[in-house]
């Protein structure tokens, strides 16, 4: 069919920095080998969530590529200051290809510079075979700009895609560094990158987390050199030291409106740097190392995450670390004031009847209902739960989904969080207070009898305690009284940290908390938080995210054990792209 030539105005070779932008560079490839243009812009991870499916794309295509990945104030380091690879890459903006827009076929997930002819969705894309009919509609070399990898990709392609990323040694070595330094593997991690989130980061929470769990070890990544020393002064927590952080492009708020390095409006006031940003890619290496903690739902952290799960970790991390057992012990080793402990670790015996203090009971009595949103913050209740008129709720984020629709219904909603600076919903029903959950009050944080005395019992009907607090919550209930507990028709929550079981101070806890709460309610509902898979807990898989509703004993009629599967009809995955986590009924 002859040869398909392309002539892109403003491709500038990387590591040709005498090339002006304004040169013209030439492609002649044939049309039975056409380009894919992988456009990776904005921080490392949407840059290298776009790689990932390009690449992934490329593959199924059978088809070469280049790297789009211009330096700009969201990414001041280059493509080689990050990865070593084959690929050609170029310094273009998107912008540079508009003069040439009509040689492209672009497939973006978004239109933001205004491409005037027709623009492939490329989340809309149902599957490879829709994939290969819309690519053989148009032969023009694809221009593929994405800030996600993308979920109908097949998981295998993005797999390959993502075990076939060569970090630059300057960014393994430094990971591998610290990795060794480490006398318990795994650890948990803590994303608080604050240029990641769109509302403050749950420090207060997560500081609380470090110091009622001495006995496990943290890494914390941040952009934020005075929060790391905040956490580093903890002898359980270690933090990657960095040379440069990410700064201020111009005056005012992080989240300021800014001219860019392009001279374009901005809505962030970041200006990441090139040594900044290979300082992330330390930490994102070693946040994938980690058993992360669910802090947010930004790209950062899900891209440690599916670096994890694709293979790449053991690969590329763990398998140079276990290389020297004299400075590694890969199973945690626990100790109480530096005396080891007798029995540090449970048995799969001690799981397997710890689970069932959470195995739902058939309600006889009552229907359940979802209330909230058709996805994460919605919680699996019982129908009466709908006429509630007092609810605490504890831990809101920017999630108020379950509180609005109950205090749209007439409930008096009492809302705590210390976290952020006001209710993100405003309801003549709803009351905030800057107080977060704690066993004891002290600082910022409240016990659960003192939230329960802000609230006018006087005519409560099917009072409703409803939690979501990052792991406050177990030291929190392990206080709490009995009498008070039982007050509460239905407590429902976000349970975390199932992961640590194999731990027996841990383990203590959780089962003391979950057999407190079996004197007064039964749980009657079930369901896995699908933000962080499943893990092994000798041998038995369990989520480290568990959603449970318990009903007051006194308040139904119950059977046996529930058969109902788990996800049930009412659940929803708390992350829209990824599937459900399915498990027998414990």
């Amino acid at each position: 069919m002859g040869c398909y030539q392309f002539d892109v105005a403003g491709l500038k070779a990387i590591n040709d920095t005498a090339v002006p932008r304004s040169m013209k560079m030439s492609f002649a490839p044939n049309r039975n080998e056409r380009l894919v243009l992988i456009f990776c812009d904005g921080g490392l991870a949407n840059r290298v969530n776009s790689l990932i499916s390009g690449l992934a794309v490329t593959e199924l295509l059978k088809l070469d590529h280049v790297v789009l990945w211009p330096r700009n104030n969201r990414c001041g380091a280059a493509f080689n200051d990050i990865f070593s690879s084959a690929s050609r890459v170029f310094e273009t903006r998107l912008q540079d290809l508009l003069p040439v827009e009509d040689e492209l076929r672009p497939w973006l997930h978004e239109n933001d510079y205004g491409f005037t002819g027709p623009v492939v969705q490329s989340r809309a894309i149902s599957g490879t075979a829709d994939l290969l009919r819309i690519a053989d509609e148009d032969q023009r070399p694809i221009l593929f700009c994405e800030n996600i990898i993308l979920p109908w990709l097949p998981e295998e392609a993005t797999n390959r895609a993502l075990n076939s990323l060569s970090f630059r040694p300057l960014i393994t070595d430094r990971a591998l560094t610290l990795l060794r330094k480490q006398e318990q593997l795994p650890y948990f991690g803590i994303h608080l990158r604050a240029t990641d989130f769109t509302s403050p980061p749950p420090v207060e929470p997560m500081l609380a987390v470090v110091a009622a769990n001495p006995l496990q070890r943290f890494f914390v990544c941040s952009d934020d050199a005075d929060l790391e020393l905040r956490f580093a002064t903890f002898p359980n927590v270690f933090v990657n030291d960095k040379t440069a952080y990410v700064e201020k492009l111009g005056d005012g708020d992080w989240r300021g409106d800014v001219v860019d390095s392009d001279g374009l409006p901005y809505t962030s006031n970041i200006d990441r740097t090139a040594q900044s940003v290979i300082e992330a890619g330390v930490d994102l290496l070693l946040l994938a190392a980690s058993t992360p903690i669910r802090t947010s739902s930004s790209s950062f952290l899900s891209l440690s995450e599916r670096l994890k799960s694709s293979g790449f970790v053991d690969r590329h991390l763990y398998r140079g670390v276990r290389q020297d057992a004299t400075t590694v012990s890969i199973v945690p080793h626990i100790t109480t004031k530096g005396v080891p402990m007798a029995n540090p670790f449970t048995s799969q015996d001690d799981v397997l009847e710890f689970l069932n203090l959470i195995r739902p009971r058939h309600l006889v009595s009552d229907f359940k209902v979802r209330i909230g949103a058709d996805g994460d913050g919605g919680y699996v209740m019982t129908s009466r739960s709908r006429d509630s008129n007092l609810v605490i709720s504890i831990g809101i984020g920017d999630q108020v989904s379950f509180d609005l629709a109950l205090a749209e219904g007439g409930a008096r909603v009492l809302q705590f969080d210390h976290t952020i600076a006001g209710a993100p919903v405003d309801h003549p029903n709803i009351s905030f207070h800057r107080q977060g959950w704690g066993p004891h009050d002290e600082g910022q944080l409240v016990c659960l009898r003192t939230m329960m005395a802000m609230a006018d019992w006087s005519d409560a009907r099917h009072p409703i305690l409803k939690f979501d607090t990052e792991g406050a919550e177990w030291a929190s209930l392990d206080v709490a009284e009995s009498t008070d507990l039982e007050r509460f028709e239905v407590i429902a929550g976000e349970f975390h940290g199932f992961q640590s079981l194999m731990h027996r101070d841990y383990f203590s806890l959780t089962r003391r908390v979950l057999e407190k709460l079996s004197i007064t309610h039964h749980p009657i509902h079930l369901h896995a938080n699908n933000a962080t898979g499943i893990v092994l807990v000798h041998g038995v898989p369990i989520p480290p995210l568990l959603e449970i509703t318990f009903l007051r004993k006194t308040s139904g009629i119950f059977g046996a054990h529930s058969t109902e599967p788990i996800p049930g009809p009412l659940d929803r995955p708390n992350l829209a792209d990824r599937p459900d986590i399915c498990l027998r009924a414990y």
